[in-house]
């Protein structure tokens, strides 16, 4: 049996691994790495997973735990990079009454400017069949991946998700927006061909979001509409900056099955793009690692 665990800033996650991959037993928990004082992990793991322990020959982590503010800091591999790239790449602990401990490099990009990720490239390499060639993984920090169906060629990062929510929260704009929200699709559709009509603004995202405060002000944008309108834009223009510079895409991927997943495949469906859902889990990455190890 191996351990694999998942450990980001604001969450725990463990599986217990037979050799085929399969999952034996699974648990989470809220414990992320910023709520760890001390640099007291490893008795935050024996809490968490204890029970585990006698079973497993090895411990995998991934995620922000392997970061310079984590437990142990690890290297990145750079890009291309394959899943064989992180066993190989990784840093080895060993603590007494523990198995041994390794923490699995995050992916990077070094050129021109440098990009990175921990941890969502398990889920990547937990794709079901083949890799998609571009693949976005929505979230406060979105990411879009490029990949030959093996490797990952590529990563760009969008905090398209956390300028929303503090423009939502504390902004000139926000004080317009009405403490409750009702789903308003049409000002998102709006605001996701605005990110697009250049013959309406010429500038970019941020000439645009001052638009949810002007077109209110005009009666041409009802308040309650502000915060889908703004989310629109935001989606928007985050595809158009990724599909710059090159021929359209038929298809770009969007993984997962949650709300802000299924207003991307919205988004890129109004833009033209063809966005299927792609079923990808951090567990089944850590599985097909698990195969690759001798028995």
């Amino acid at each position: 049996m191996h351990i694999a665990i998942e450990w980001t800033s604001v969450a725990f996650h463990a599986w217990l691994l037979r050799p085929d991959g399969a999952i034996a037993a699974e648990h989470s928990s809220a414990r992320g790495v910023n709520s760890i004082h001390g640099k007291a992990f490893e008795s935050a793991l024996v809490e968490e997973i204890g029970a585990w322990l006698a079973e497993a020959r090895a411990i995998l982590l991934s995620g922000m735990v392997t970061s310079r503010t984590g437990w142990v800091e690890s290297p990145f591999a750079i890009v291309p990079a394959a899943l064989s790239d992180l066993l190989e790449s990784a840093v080895r602990k060993d603590f007494a009454g523990l198995p041994p401990l390794y923490f699995l490099p995050g992916i990077a990009r070094v050129e021109p400017v440098p990009d990175v990720m921990r941890g969502e490239e398990m889920a990547v390499f937990g794709i079901e069949r083949v890799m998609p060639s571009r693949v976005v993984l929505p979230g406060a920090h979105s990411k879009w991946v490029r990949t030959d169906g093996e490797r990952i060629l590529d990563i760009t990062t969008y905090m398209s998700g956390e300028v929303l929510n503090l423009l939502r929260r504390d902004s000139l704009v926000s004080r317009l927006i009405p403490e409750h929200h009702t789903p308003q699709p049409a000002a998102f559709e709006r605001g996701v061909l605005m990110a697009q009509d250049k013959t309406a603004l010429a500038g970019g995202v941020l000439q645009r979001i001052f638009s949810a405060r002007s077109l209110v002000l005009f009666d041409r944008l009802r308040p309650e509409e502000i915060s889908d309108y703004l989310t629109g834009v935001m989606l928007g223009s985050e595809i158009a900056e990724a599909v710059a510079g090159g021929e359209l895409p038929s298809t770009v991927h969007v993984l997962g099955q949650t709300p802000i997943a299924a207003s991307y495949r919205t988004a890129l469906k109004w833009l033209g793009i063809d966005s299927p859902e792609v079923d990808g889990s951090a567990a089944r990455g850590f599985g097909r690692l698990v195969q690759t190890l001798k028995p």
